[in-house]
C-alpha cells in the first residue's frame, strides 16, 4: 500500500484551493490529489457566462495545469473509504493509505428532484448555471428577452453557491438596463 501524508480526493475549486493554501504554509508537506478527470471546470464562473461576460470556455482547463506545483497527482476515482485503516481503495484496486484525509467531491446536483426539469432543461426557456452546458444558453435567453417575465429562482440550502442565482439576475437585469428595456421585463 502506498503512503501519502495528505491525500485529497476532488479536484473541483475546492480541492485545487486546499492543496494550495497547504502547500504555501508548509511547502515540505507531502500532498497528493486523487482526481480522475482530464478537464477542471470553475464552476463559479458559470454565471459569469450566463451574464454574458466570457465565454464556458474561458471556465474549463486541463487538470494537470491547475495542480498546484509539488501536488502530486492520481489520475483514478475512490470506490471504497477505509477510515479505520486510513486508506481508501482506487477504482484500479491500489489501496492508498494517508495520515490525513481531505474529501472535497462537491455537491451533485439532482435535476430529477423536479418532476420534468431534467426533460425540459436547456429549452422552452428554461436553464440554470449550475451546468458547463447550459451557462451560455441563459446568456442567450437574456439577449432574447425584450419584454414579459424572467423568473430567478434560489432553491433552500444546501446548494453550489447560494450567491449564484441573485447575481445571474443582478447580471441579466445589468443587460436589460443597458439594452433600455429593463422597464419592460
Amino acid at each position: 500500500m502506498d503512503r501519502h501524508t495528505v491525500l485529497i480526493v476532488g479536484g473541483g475549486s475546492a480541492g485545487i484551493a486546499v492543496a494550495a493554501s497547504l502547500k504555501s504554509r508548509r511547502r515540505d508537506l507531502a500532498i497528493t490529489l486523487v482526481e480522475p478527470s482530464d478537464t477542471h471546470v470553475y464552476q463559479p464562473g458559470w454565471t459569469m457566462v450566463g451574464g454574458g461576460v466570457f465565454g464556458a470556455e474561458v471556465t474549463a482547463r486541463a487538470m494537470d495545469s491547475v495542480i498546484p506545483a509539488g501536488v502530486n497527482r492520481i489520475k483514478a476515482a475512490v470506490t471504497e473509504f477505509r477510515p479505520d485503516q486510513n486508506s481508501l481503495v482506487l477504482n484500479d484496486g491500489r489501496e492508498l493509505g494517508y495520515d490525513w484525509l481531505i474529501v472535497a467531491t462537491g455537491i451533485q446536483a439532482d435535476w430529477d428532484a423536479i418532476p420534468g426539469l431534467a426533460a425540459t432543461l436547456g429549452k422552452n426557456g428554461v436553464t440554470s448555471n449550475y451546468r458547463y452546458d447550459l451557462a451560455p444558453y441563459t446568456w442567450e435567453l437574456v439577449q432574447k428577452t425584450r419584454s414579459g417575465r424572467a423568473i430567478f429562482t434560489q432553491p433552500p440550502m444546501p446548494i453550489k453557491c447560494p450567491g449564484a442565482p441573485q447575481k445571474a439576475m443582478y447580471l441579466s437585469c445589468s443587460a436589460w438596463l443597458k439594452s433600455k428595456i429593463l422597464p419592460q421585463i
